[in-house]
């Protein structure tokens, strides 16, 4: 249960500040690409497989074949994977922090917000199309959501009953695209806070979490994603 709204902006501000440092521990990503003590970033993601070479790109990292061009191609989504961050048990959570997971209907729904972005950002551009079985499908893409951190549930809140937070979510994303023979021809990995938009710092930076945010902005930073993808391997 989180606390009621204070009255003081200041304390307010505190408050919230305390449950966001609350997940800053062991299991909780750093700045650029490096990881804390406890962490182990996916070791599948560090190994290149043979024919991938290395993309300039604005995501973390990207690793395509020599000519990836998909056009005309049928792409099945896979069922996402969510690997959420760990908590740890001796760690000091306050105001009644812990992970917050998804429930079935919520993961469906993100599964088909990422297939959407992919299709319109991704494949689109370059003259492919959604497959909506794995059987007819020329490749297949694996999605995983690596140390998932949900700051509040997905629910509407009272005014007495209010979060405020810098990002409606934290994660990495990566991906691995399959052809036909189970050849891995792009894997990608991103690790971001989701809507974290604000250029200003300090307590300015705090919004309201709603899952209408959440579902905005995931939907937003989703298609800037798969559209900076895109420029990479062109």
């Amino acid at each position: 249960m989180y606390q009621k709204l204070l009255p003081s902006r200041g304390l307010v501000a505190g408050a919230v500040v305390a449950l966001l440092c609350g997940c800053a521990g062991p299991g909780t990503a750093t700045g650029g690409n490096q990881y804390t003590a406890g962490v182990r970033p996916d070791a599948a993601a560090d190994i290149v497989p043979s024919g991938l070479r290395p993309r300039a790109s604005d995501l973390d990292q990207v690793e395509a074949a020599a000519a990836l061009g998909l056009s005309g191609a049928s792409v099945y989504v896979a069922p996402l994977e969510i690997h959420y961050r760990s908590q740890v048990s001796d760690s000091a959570q306050p105001l009644g922090w812990r992970n917050r997971e998804l429930d079935a209907g919520e993961r469906a729904r993100l599964q088909e917000t990422m297939a959407q972005a992919f299709g319109e950002r991704f494949l689109a551009p370059r003259g492919g199309r959604l497959a909506p079985d794995a059987r007819a499908a020329d490749y297949t893409l694996r999605l995983q959501l690596e140390d998932f951190y949900l700051p509040a549930p997905l629910e509407q809140t009272t005014r007495l009953r209010q979060v405020f937070t810098e990002s409606v979510a934290y994660g990495t994303l990566v991906g691995t695209l399959y052809d036909r023979a189970g050849k891995v021809v792009l894997q990608f990995r991103d690790r971001r806070e989701f809507g974290d938009t604000f250029p200003s710092s300090g307590t300015e930076r705090l919004q309201r979490f709603s899952p209408p945010a959440f579902w905005g902005y995931m939907r937003a930073d989703l298609r800037r994603l798969f559209e900076s993808l895109n420029r990479s391997v062109r």
